[in-house]
Formats: structure tokens, C-alpha cells, sequence
């Protein structure tokens, strides 16, 4: 059976943190304008969307990491092949920052739009951000913006503490980290894991997208890992492997020879940079 959102899919609600009126509320949105994510293109993507019939980027499959333990599998999986930077998509990052596409560190708070070389029509968004709830909705009308989704699949890849799980076992009796999958209902696949159960959801921006192809009639699927670490581990990263036997990645897919040096090297990276804040 599918995981219809009846599941609990797509819970985007937030509540507010304080008591307002309406009209005190209706006073400040007139005041402060709604932040909004910022896509900015590289040159050559803006030249082929201009010379575009459609003003899009064709698009076959479109893979959206995110989070560090997500892009640290992109990264490491399918971003070593040689690929092309068409863009990046901006919520609240320096001005001279997004314009520089050079930031292009795995461990960097970045989020990349990439074109694989060996497969064009394949587009890679590496999210390595954090995406405040108020520009989570501009940021997937953004990432949708000027891609051809027609003829798209989407693979959707995140992760969550195993504390935000529920379940009528014991977690003491679950391997963790595992995968939890989600699907819209023109996915018409089956998920490479168990889907996610009631009374869980997806939240935040993973939601976000899947909602959007949800509601636009987009395949499109969600693996969600859940861990046990607040850091990022290379058991975390190896627990989306089975998602490269499944659709849209199996066709898109090569093999990554020094796998486990780039994982070492990544995980090494990530925990020098999260000693440098503690």
C-alpha cells in the first residue's frame, strides 16, 4: 500500500510563539515583508533558460538533499562524478556569498543546484542549510521555479533524531539508523524501505517539496533517516544506500571506488567544524 498523506504527511503547520490579535498581527505582516528564498543561476544556465521554449531547465530526475548527513551521501554516492554548478538557492546567506558560487566545501552552509555531466538532464540540489520555516515555502517555489518537472522524478532525501520517532516497539529493539519512506500518489514504485508509520510525519522543508509535488501531480519519493547522533557518522550516511537500488536513482548512478575515503575525509571535516562552535 501507498503512505498517503492521510499518514500525517506534510504537517507544515507552525504555531506561534507568542499571543497576538488579529489586528496587531494584520499591522505587523503590513509592516514587515514576508523573507523569501533567492535562486541565482549560474551564466550559462541563465543563456540556456533564455534560449529555452519554455523558459525551464529540462529535468529527468531531480535529487534534493537535505541536511548534513543527506548532502554527505550525495557527495559521496553521486556528486564524484564530474557535474556543473547551475545555481544556488539563498535564505539568508551574505549577498557577495551567493553570488560567488564558491563556496564548495561538502561541510559548507550551502545549497547548490548541480547538473551531472555524464547525465544533463539530471539535476542535484545539495541543501547544506538550515531553511527558517517562513522562507521554507519560497524556498521549494524557488527550487521548482525554471525546472521542467513534466516528465521529472523526484527523490527527496533527509534525516531526523530516532527521539522524534514513534512507534508501538521499542526503539531498543530497532537497528538504528534506519529508513522511513513517503511517496506522493503518481510514484507509482514502491519505496526501498518500510514507509513511514502513524503517527509520524514529515515535517519541514522535506514536507515542503513533497507537498509541492504532491499538489503539481510529480512522482516523487522521501527516504527519511533517523539516527541516534547528533553529529554526522558514517552509519548515518550508509543507511540511504538501498536508495541507489531504487527509482530515480539506480539509472543515474556510478560507482564511487573511494567510497570509504570520502566518507572518512567528510565525517573527519564535519566533526573539526562542530568542535570549532563548541
Amino acid at each position: 500500500m501507498a503512505a498517503p498523506l492521510g499518514c500525517g504527511y506534510g504537517d507544515l503547520v507552525l504555531a506561534s510563539s507568542r499571543a497576538v490579535d488579529d489586528e496587531e498581527e494584520e499591522e505587523e505582516a503590513s509592516q514587515k515583508p514576508s523573507p523569501s528564498a533567492v535562486l541565482r543561476w549560474s551564466t550559462q544556465a541563465k543563456q540556456e533558460i533564455s534560449e529555452s521554449p519554455n523558459d525551464c531547465i529540462e529535468c529527468s530526475a531531480l535529487i534534493v538533499a537535505i541536511g548534513p548527513v543527506a548532502t554527505g551521501f550525495i557527495h559521496t554516492y553521486l556528486l564524484h562524478q564530474e557535474t556543473e554548478i547551475l545555481g544556488m538557492i539563498g535564505s539568508g546567506l551574505l549577498e557577495d556569498t551567493c553570488n560567488t558560487f564558491e563556496q564548495t566545501s561538502p561541510a559548507d552552509a550551502t545549497c547548490f543546484l548541480h547538473r551531472l555531466m555524464s547525465a544533463p538532464s539530471v539535476i542535484v540540489c545539495q541543501c547544506n542549510v538550515d531553511v527558517p520555516p517562513e522562507m521554507m515555502f519560497s524556498w521549494t517555489q524557488q527550487l521548482f521555479s525554471c525546472i521542467n518537472i513534466h516528465n521529472t522524478y523526484v527523490g527527496v532525501l533527509a534525516s531526523a533524531p530516532v527521539s522524534e520517532f514513534r512507534s508501538s516497539v521499542s526503539l531498543s529493539d530497532v537497528t538504528v539508523p534506519f529508513l522511513r519512506g513517503l511517496k506522493t500518489n503518481q510514484f507509482h514504485g514502491k519505496p526501498v524501505c518500510p514507509y513511514l508509520e502513524q503517527p509520524n510525519t514529515a515535517k519541514g522543508l522535506p514536507a515542503s517539496v513533497l507537498t509541492h509535488c504532491q499538489v503539481y501531480r510529480v512522482p516523487a519519493v522521501l527516504y527519511m533517516c533517523y539516527s541516534d547522533s547528533i553529529y554526522v557518522e558514517i552509519p548515518a550516511i550508509k543507511a540511504f544506500l538501498p536508495v541507489l537500488k531504487g527509482t530515480p536513482f539506480r539509472d543515474i548512478v556510478q560507482e564511487n571506488p573511494h567510497a570509504d575515503i570520502s566518507l572518512r575525509k567528510l565525517v573527519e571535516l564535519r566533526a573539526l567544524q562542530n568542535n570549532l562552535y563548541t
